[in-house]
């Protein structure tokens, strides 16, 4: 009598899904765990957030700021000054304010948020024009002064520039160039005295004599007692 042997193999699945008890573990424990100390790290490490927008100018004297706070968290304190002087704020929105600035310089911007942390930052604003015209190239020929006058910014008022002779009578220009910005007065063997303003109301005085003016006895700077003003009218 013939014998057959029949072996038989069991195959054995593997559960790839997690228990319930490692379930549970991660839905109760590690991922609670994991938010809760990503907010206290959110909370504690926040730092303060704004907006600064530097408007534009039309008359180079004055421009506009908008401040606008950004910050998540409640602010326990905000200051904003201009070269360490405090400046007007005027509420514009719910967490905007807006400012007029009249002079170039720095903002300087101090926020901290309740949970204690804080920034100091600044923004610069250079667009204004709060410099004086200047004056190159000045000689004395045939009792002519001629200079050239620059302004980089609002640019010359030219109806502005007149002189005043040693005996203090005034006198206007001989000739004006506004395409090059030469001018050309009949110069006073005593001195003359030299006012120009820019379209900024910026004023710069300056007097010339005819020792300054000589190549031989000066060394082409402009007269010490030149002042520019500097102040806006």
């Amino acid at each position: 009598m013939d014998r057959r042997t029949y072996q038989s193999s069991r195959q054995y699945k593997y559960n790839s899904f997690p228990s319930p008890d490692l379930i549970q573990l991660l839905l109760f424990f590690v991922l609670p765990f994991i938010v809760i100390n990503s907010i206290i790290f959110f909370l504690v490490t926040t730092k303060p957030k704004y907006e600064v927008v530097i408007e534009g100018t039309n008359d180079y004297r004055t421009t506009d700021i908008t401040f606008t706070i950004k910050s998540v968290m409640p602010l326990k304190e905000v200051t904003i000054k201009m070269d360490s002087e405090p400046i007007d704020l005027v509420k514009v929105g719910r967490r905007t304010y807006r400012s007029t600035i009249n002079h170039n310089g720095s903002l300087e911007i101090y926020m901290k948020n309740f949970n204690g942390m804080a920034l100091l930052e600044y923004e610069h604003i250079d667009i204004l024009d709060d410099e004086p015209p200047a004056i190159e190239d000045y000689v004395s020929e045939d009792g002519l002064l001629s200079f050239t006058v620059i302004d980089t910014q609002s640019g010359i008022d030219y109806s502005s520039i007149l002189a005043q002779t040693s005996s203090g009578q005034q006198i206007q220009p001989l000739n004006v160039d506004k395409a090059t910005g030469r001018i050309s007065f009949q110069m006073d063997p005593n001195g003359l005295s030299v006012t120009i303003r820019d379209m900024s109301g910026n004023e710069y005085v300056t007097t010339f004599s005819l020792n300054e003016l000589d190549p031989a006895e000066s060394d082409g700077s402009l007269p010490e007692e030149s002042q520019p003003s500097g102040e806006i009218a």
